[in-house]
């Protein structure tokens, strides 16, 4: 849904943010001062809200920040550890490779170079592009994976094949669960209704520091802003993490490139 806001540098991201904050603060203090002497309420006197709506609105959007930032930090730790999984499964099929008959150990090797290359050409964009994982795009990588599977596999069943094409298999199955759950994890982050529940509980929350303060102006504008900066803060915090790889602070495929010229 945010995926623009998450592929800005840093710095514009938080500035963009900030600004429209200000702009939906200011827009609520021009309502309130609009319509509160037209309510019948003087605009120097205090209205009749207690400050503790305040307290609990507040309350109520931490404790929703916090839930999504632990979701957030899981999924990055899910997707961090899918990554290295599947390198550390690549690199132990290219060791136990060597245990095979040259020709057999060349072709590996090349559909294994492939499948890098191909994840690291074609998956990582289309996951920094949020594309949906049944895609047809993320088949063009997975087919060297699948040809080596079926090849070691035939070669593992037949008569007399060498002891090595076994705990091989087993590598092979494990590079494509951490890559199932590499792609799962492109999908994770904050759902709308999150961002939903977390944009109705700021926006109530200043709208009450608003009416509270009505009948200073000046302490109005100090309070809102200082609350816009906070919860601008917390908006900028969960978009730069909210996908695992897309941003500038992104999962990247290092572990993964390491192993191409190997």
């Amino acid at each position: 849904m945010f995926i623009v806001f998450h592929q800005l540098p840093l710095a514009p991201m938080f500035i963009v943010i900030l600004s429209i904050s200000t702009l939906v603060c200011w827009l609520l203090i021009g309502l309130v001062r609009f319509c509160v002497p037209r309510l019948g309420y003087p605009p120097d006197e205090p209205l009749p809200i207690r400050d503790s709506i305040i307290n609990t609105s507040g309350a109520l959007f931490a404790l929703i920040v916090a839930f999504s930032a632990a979701g957030i930090w899981n999924d990055a730790v899910s997707a961090r550890n899918a990554v290295q999984r599947e390198a550390d499964a690549v690199e132990s099929a290219m060791i136990l490779s060597t245990a095979l008959p040259e020709e057999a150990r060349a072709m590996l090797l090349a559909r294994l170079r492939a499948y890098l290359s191909g994840v690291i050409a074609i998956d990582w964009p289309a996951m920094a592009a949020s594309t949906p994982t049944d895609d047809p795009v993320f088949d063009q990588s997975e087919r060297h994976l699948l040809g080596a599977l079926e090849h070691v596999s035939r070669q593992n069943a037949a008569p007399g094949g060498s002891a090595a094409y076994g705990p091989l298999l087993d590598r092979l199955i494990e590079i494509r669960q951490a890559r199932l759950a590499r792609l799962a994890s492109s999908q994770s982050g904050v759902s709308w209704a999150q961002w939903f529940a977390m944009w109705l509980i700021s926006t109530a929350t200043l709208l009450s520091i608003v009416i509270c303060n009505s009948h200073a102006f000046r302490m109005q504008i100090v309070a809102a802003h200082l609350y816009v900066i906070v919860v601008s803060a917390a908006y900028f915090v969960i978009l730069t993490h909210d996908r695992p790889f897309i941003g500038k602070v992104s999962v990247q495929p290092t572990a993964l490139q390491a192993l191409v010229a190997h």
